[in-house]
């Protein structure tokens, strides 16, 4: 009998064509040559990783993140694929890699399905072409519509991301990306709120007056017409930011919320094994040199005590629209979920279904989950 756990393995690919205005994700703008040798050493890790932990682990989901996955050549691509499936038992219920627009061609795809992808996502973020150009995107409206289009000519299950409260957006552009989405048949859709990070470039042109930033309320009405137009166009919201047609969830991306284990590989990817986090280097040369002297780069953040596993359970549970699954909670901590977490659940509860089986947000007050899960972590 094999009594292995399932993990997910995510795979960061820290290169870009250029970087957008708001980022703050560990990427650079590198050449052929670099995402060569970065991709050598990536391997190389993949190698020291399966040593140590595939011993104990089936692999169901695989997602390679970046940064611009679709940036490197096929031949790297499939060669990482490879090495992933030659060093760990992989039973791949999905296989998603992140795709620009920019850098999507048919070659691209074609490599794709050899190295046995199910599922893309697309950063599309909007398909007004003023407001791409603002942020920085190297793709217009044409393009996106385009890379949809190709994608669906495969078997993939497809995924476009919206992003919502960027200056000079109107409601007209999110109404417009579920509709132009749905009628390209896009399987799923990802919507993200614009956060103004210190450092980007984002945050200094705000600070120099050229951009003007939406404030909270505007925001979060941007945010709700959204979530409003993608119902109406048939997508099932399952997760606060993320909504499928047919079921079609990202499994992967599950696990996140679920607090199953995943290993992140490659620069300043993070980890949960057990109770354990760990995260990799964010320079180059810290990785490649940890992987150098054939030890795994991932230094630990955190061993997470009984507390904070209680609270990661909760809090996350409550992103999902299944909620908190109380049996497992009560099997996993040895509690009474509805006993210790009494006074929330009097306090929120006409914001909540509650019965003997599960505890969730009513999908009307996602939009105030925050308020609601610091209740439960009183």
């Amino acid at each position: 009998m094999d009594d292995r756990k399932s993990l997910g393995i995510y795979i960061h690919i820290p290169f870009c064509r250029s970087r957008c205005i708001y980022c703050d994700f560990t990427s650079c703008v590198g050449d052929e040559m670099a995402r060569v040798k970065y991709c050598d050493y990536l391997k190389k890790e993949i190698c020291l990783a399966a040593q140590k932990y595939s011993k104990d682990y089936t692999v169901d989901t695989l997602y390679l993140g970046g940064g611009t996955p679709s940036l490197l050549n096929k031949e790297s691509f499939c060669d990482i694929a490879k090495c992933v499936k030659d060093n760990f038992d992989c039973k791949l219920k999905e296989f998603s890699v992140e795709v620009n627009p920019c850098t999507a061609t048919r070659e691209k795809f074609e490599a794709f399905q050899k190295a046995g992808v199910t599922r893309v996502s697309i950063g599309v973020q909007s398909f007004d072409d003023k407001l791409l150009k603002m942020l920085g995107r190297a793709h217009d409206r044409e393009c996106a519509v385009g890379v949809i289009k190709l994608a669906k000519e495969y078997p993939f299950e497809v995924s476009a991301d919206c992003m919502t409260g960027l200056p000079e957006q109107r409601k007209e552009d999110v109404e417009e990306f579920a509709e132009v989405a749905a009628a390209l048949h896009t399987d799923h859709v990802s919507v993200y709120m614009l956060s103004v990070e210190d450092g980007t470039e984002l945050s200094r042109l705000i600070e120099k007056g050229m951009l003007t930033p939406k404030n909270d309320d505007e925001v979060a009405e941007l945010y709700d017409t959204a979530c409003k137009a993608l119902k109406e166009k048939g997508y099932e919201r399952y997760e606060i930011s993320n909504f499928a047609k047919d079921g079609k969830v990202s499994l992967h991306n599950l696990r996140y919320w679920r607090r199953q284990d995943y290993l992140g590989l490659g620069l300043s990817a993070h980890s949960l094994l057990g109770n354990i986090r760990t995260f990799n280097p964010s320079t180059f040369e810290e990785y490649y040199s940890s992987i150098d002297e054939g030890v795994l780069p991932a230094k630990t953040e955190d061993i997470i005590d009984e507390d904070g596993q209680k609270e990661e359970f909760v809090m996350l549970a409550l992103r999902l629209k299944e909620g908190i699954d109380v049996d497992k909670y009560n099997t996993l901590f040895g509690g009474d979920f509805k006993e210790e977490y009494k006074y929330a659940l009097t306090k929120d509860a006409r914001y909540l279904h509650i019965n003997d089986k599960r505890v969730a947000i009513k999908d009307e007050y996602l939009s105030v989950m925050n308020g609601i899960i610091v209740d439960f972590l009183k």
